[in-house]
């Protein structure tokens, strides 16, 4: 094991805690770029679809295990319904105290039994919730992690510039576009959220563990993208190329011009995309459907409910805010269950979670501040017939 793979294993655990200085990323993303062996590692801590597999491994940020790893890899570098116990967290629109609190990254709970006194227990270890980041791949393979990089040209992509700017990607347009089509794709693990303006200007925000692929300039008489896990696109209307979204290789969208979210993420029930404004068309072979502005398709899928998969559901009303909850700062539990909520945070804090007996029948109602620990967050919950015990990165929920 050499000093300088337990100094690169050493940038890995802290990119994996959002404290890399910049001096730091840059040493780290020097380090990717410097082998094919050394993107595919680091490729592995950060692709959507590899996080179980991968992370469970590296996350308890010991240096010398993942040293090892790079040691060994990179050698050249060294049917009954039961009642369900319903949480209220206080509402947005009640007691505008609480309201400021929560603003501030506090939240309140209130339990149907409220002689209960909240248990005792060990303080959680401090994780902090999720930030601006994400992972930019190029045409060439080339990764650059774009946490804490300041403001500048990024990289000059097929006749374009890419560009950050105060934390955000966007792509100008410099001269002719190269011979083929080149893609770049931005990819935000667990713990980091997103922006970026396509070649087109296309808004599109990434939630955490989700990735967007696309081309470096839109030519053609479509405008065409693929994206995984969850993403809010605000598309540039062009009547001549119709956008088209490709989701998990599952199902298809197809946009003028419109403001939408779409949720794909690979352990929900459902494939949800939900309609702002504009009209879409969202496809899986062989049905479609077009949207309203107010509506939401459903897909089932293998995991699924108790429906076909593949099939395609209108509900006409759905709840708008829990929808963009994710997208303006805010949990929304507005009828989620444990799982539900759970899955959120393994997202946004970068954790695993397990039950270690059985699935607390709990459902949760309101909402609060993404930008609240997950400390205090677990001390809100354990006010609930619900505990939980903290070891390294995993949460470990305990049934009472």
């Amino acid at each position: 094991m050499t000093e300088n793979n337990h100094y690169i294993a050493g940038l890995i655990g802290k990119y994996l805690e959002n404290s890399l200085n910049a001096e730091e990323e840059s040493a780290l993303t020097e380090w990717i770029n410097a082998s094919e062996d050394n993107r595919r590692l680091f490729a592995e801590l950060n692709d959507p679809q590899q996080l179980v597999a991968s992370l469970q491994q590296f996350y308890a940020y010991d240096t010398n295990r993942i040293s090892r790893r790079i040691s060994e890899q990179v050698p050249a570098f060294g049917p009954v319904m039961t009642p369900v116990h319903r949480v209220h967290f206080i509402r947005r629109w009640g007691w505008a105290a609480a309201v400021a609190l929560l603003l501030a990254g506090s939240a309140y709970l209130l339990v149907n039994k409220k002689d209960t006194p909240a248990p005792i227990a060990t303080k959680a270890v401090e994780i902090t919730p999720g930030t601006q980041g994400a992972i930019l791949t190029l045409a060439d393979g080339r990764q650059v992690v774009l946490d804490s990089m300041a403001s500048g040209v990024v990289a000059h992509q097929g006749g374009t510039s890419v560009v950050l700017s105060e934390g955000k990607l966007q792509y100008d347009p410099t001269g002719k576009a190269a011979d083929g089509i080149q893609y770049n794709k931005m990819t935000t693990p667990k713990g980091r959220q997103f922006e970026v303006t396509l070649p087109d200007g296309t808004k599109v925000w990434l939630n955490a563990a989700s990735s967007i692929r696309y081309p470096t300039a839109f030519t053609g008489n479509e405008r065409k993208v693929e994206v995984y896990g969850e993403a809010c696109f605000e598309v540039a209307r062009d009547a001549g190329k119709p956008f088209l979204v490709n989701v998990n290789n599952k199902a298809s969208i197809e946009v003028l011009g419109t403001l939408f979210n779409v949720n794909a993420y690979e352990n929900e029930k459902t494939i949800n995309t939900t309609l702002l404004n504009g009209s879409i068309k969202v496809a899986i072979h062989p049905a479609s459907i077009v949207l309203k502005p107010g509506q939401q398709a459903q897909i089932s899928t293998a995991s699924g409910i108790n429906k076909p998969v593949g099939n395609i559901e209108i509900i006409n009303h759905p709840d708008m805010e829990k929808t963009m909850a994710w997208k303006n700062g805010l949990f929304n539990f507005e009828g989620a269950g444990i799982e539900e909520v759970m899955r959120q945070l393994e997202r946004w804090y970068n954790i695993d979670v397990v039950y270690e007996n059985g699935i607390p029948d709990i459902q949760f109602i309101g909402e609060m501040s993404r930008q609240i620990s997950l400390s205090d967050l677990l001390e809100i919950l354990r006010r609930t017939e619900v505990d939980f015990r903290v070891e390294g990165r995993k949460l470990i929920v305990l049934n009472k």
